[in-house]
């Protein structure tokens, strides 16, 4: 088990918008980053990063955490290995405690298949370099194909010997589960319950996830045998799910961000060709259609994207489809078609390296010009076709979410047919408005659930309907103290001859004497929750930023979500709608609109005015409730005391007047 100190050191060691840029693209926006949220279908940024208060959070689906939630979330894996990749990032050594790691049954059984497919992997290698069988076979393929010793190493290339169940016997001996062995893939068992090696006689492509572990296997066979699949590839299980996976991805992320560009292909050898031929920012897709786990995988690194594929009509047919899907999902497209009759891993092999480099250097087209060329040899010079195919081109650009990127490829298109802007953009404008339409109907059906918490979560629940006003003016109240509790505000007070002296008092201290004095509780527990605990912590502490880091970390995932949902934004963006509907203000002190003082004061009238309302209604329905002569009698005499009460605070807070800092 990890040991606190080193947590510790971890924990104040990982940088917020470091941990997360290594993964999405950021950018600022004044003391916070946003960028695109990797948990769920975005395509405008949604997520703001916090550096001060060390947090992450998204507006649309609510995820939001530390640096080590993030790594779990986006990496899917236990807090132990999240632990291990910051401790990693920055360099801490990790110190072991004696008791055992304490992980769920779930974080267990990964650790184990992962455990089963280190063993294989190894196993595999040693099978290729070290026994006769393996050399004379395996590695005999991998050097006619031209494959260096240095790249079989780099991708650990592997052979599974011939024997019906050579490696699952081996496996067992060495104390590995047979159920896990199954579930992996790495062994199959018939109807009559005998297990064989679902590789045997195969060279071995391991499979590896975004940090470097072997999650799946590629098995290819050398045997001529039309029955039998050329290639076979792990199932979908707990570790390994294909959605997620780039071959290749592990080597290349480096490069693919340090080149902010990435080459698309389809196989293993095209992959393992091309980087031994110096084009290292490369991936393959495996056949694939772009999953949203590969999209958000190409995201973390690049918005950039060369689709390489071969020049035959299948090649061509295929990056027409990729097309379209990378647009949708903000990818800046090109295209690169190797000459007809090559893939990218004959054309590695049978070029020297600057050949390569100058190639996909000199025809790399943008999707538009790459098109163009295929349609218009269909169209030829017929008119209707023609125009049918940049109608076809208009609908990609369309795809695009920037408007300055489509303009620029609006240009582009009306250059290369000669035709007028004008034109272009009304048709654009057309297949603009008809994907509105469709996301608006979509959307609407999705519309009460958007905001709801997940099943399986436990995110806030608030009543904050359209009756709720009391609920709606103690969020108020909670958000004052939360940001600017720790602030100083001017009260006035009259001593017993009448004189009035201005004094400073701190804000929350101002809110605890009011509500103490008249014994005020919030109806929301989760709430009164929160500001019982505020007053633990702000006895503690004098910083504001300490105590908005304690509720965003807390331990209590309800308090967690709403501090992280309400204290991530500097300037909280609330609308005048709202303001003047519950008559409060909880904007920025240093936002120069309302008096810091005016706000707490406008809040805690309207929130006693909202008790006060809500008391009433408690009384109304005991009257109706209870016809009891002499109770009733009691019940109003109380009613007509709260009325009182409640016309001396609407009073108040019309003399409340806002003021200018």
């Amino acid at each position: 088990m990890i040991s606190k100190e080193t947590i510790d050191e971890i924990y104040n060691a990982a940088q917020i918008e470091e941990v997360v840029a290594d993964f999405v693209p950021l950018k600022r926006r004044g003391q916070n980053w946003v960028g695109v949220c990797p948990f769920h279908s975005d395509k405008n940024p949604s997520m703001y990063v916090s550096p001060r208060l060390g947090i992450f959070n998204c507006f649309v689906c609510h995820t939001g955490g530390n640096a080590v939630n993030f790594v779990m979330k986006h990496e899917q894996i236990s807090y132990p290995e999240a632990l291990r990749y910051l401790a990693k990032k920055y360099a801490i050594n990790i110190v072991e405690d004696a008791q055992k790691e304490d992980l769920s049954e779930e974080d267990r059984l990964r650790e184990s298949l992962i455990g089963v497919n280190k063993y294989a992997e190894q196993y595999f290698i040693n099978q290729l370099l070290h026994t006769e069988e393996g050399q004379n076979i395996g590695l005999s393929y991998f050097k006619e194909r031209g494959f260096t010793q240095a790249t079989i190493e780099k991708f650990k290339l592997g052979y599974c010997p011939d024997g019906w169940d050579k490696f699952t016997q081996d496996a067992l001996k060495a104390g590995y589960k047979l159920e896990h062995l199954i579930q992996v893939g790495l062994t199959k068992q018939s109807e009559s319950g005998k297990t064989f090696d679902f590789y045997r006689g195969r060279v071995i492509f391991p499979i590896y996830d975004k940090l470097g572990k072997p999650v799946g296997f590629g098995g290819r066979i050398l045997k001529k045998d039309e029955k039998i699949a050329k290639y076979f590839n792990s199932p979908e299980n707990p570790i390994y799910h294909k959605s997620n996976v780039l071959y290749g991805f592990y080597n290349a992320q480096k490069s693919i961000k340090t080149k902010d560009n990435v080459y698309l292909v389809e196989g293993y050898t095209d992959v393992l060709s091309l980087v031994q031929a110096g084009v290292e920012n490369v991936v393959a897709t495996s056949g694939t259609a772009f999953p949203d786990g590969q999209i958000r995988l190409l995201k973390s690194k690049t918005n950039n994207v060369t689709v390489l594929r071969d020049g035959d009509r299948a090649g061509i047919n295929a990056a027409l489809k990729d097309i379209n899907i990378l647009l949708s999902n903000g990818f800046n497209v090109s295209v690169v078609l190797l000459p007809e009759g090559e893939d990218p891993d004959s054309f590695a092999r049978s070029h020297r390296d600057s050949e390569i480099a100058d190639y996909l250097k000199d025809n790399a087209k943008s999707f538009i010009l790459f098109k163009a060329k295929v349609m218009a040899d269909e169209a030829g010079n017929d008119p209707a076709k023609r125009a049918a195919m940049v109608k076809d081109i208009i609908q990609s650009i369309a795809l695009i979410q920037d408007d300055i990127t489509r303009q620029l490829y609006i240009k582009e298109l009306a250059k290369q047919f000669d035709i007028e802007e004008k034109s272009l953009n009304a048709e654009l404008r057309k297949y603009i408005v008809k994907s509105i339409k469709e996301t608006a109907k979509e959307d609407s059906k999705q519309d009460l659930n958007l905001h709801l918490p997940k099943e399986e979560s436990s995110n806030v629940t608030i009543n904050l309907d359209k009756e709720s006003a009391l609920a709606h003016i103690e969020q108020s109240i909670i958000l004052l103290i939360l940001k600017y509790g720790a602030f100083e505000i001017d009260i006035e007070e009259q001593d017993e001859e009448g004189q009035i002296s201005t004094r400073k008092i701190r804000l929350d201290q101002y809110i605890f004497n009011e509500f103490s004095d008249e014994m005020i509780c919030f109806q929301q527990p989760l709430f009164q929750k929160i500001y019982e605990e505020y007053a633990v912590i702000a006895a503690k502490t004098n910083g504001q930023d300490e105590i908005k880091k304690f509720f965003v970390n807390h331990e209590n995932t309800e308090i967690q979500q709403f501090a992280m949902s309400q204290l991530i934004n500097e300037e909280p963006n609330i609308s005048p709608g709202w303001e003047q509907k519950f008559e409060v203000s909880t904007d920025s002190v240093n936002n120069n609109i309302y008096k810091l003082n005016q706000a707490v004061e406008n809040s805690i009238l309207m929130f006693k005015l909202r008790l006060t309302e809500h008391y009433l209604k408690i009384l109304e329905n005991e009257l109706s409730a209870d016809k009891n002569e002499a109770i009733q009698a009691q019940i109003l005499k109380h009613y007509d005391k709260v009325l009182k009460q409640r016309h001396i605070i609407a009073n108040l807070l019309n003399t409340v007047v806002s003021q200018f800092s």
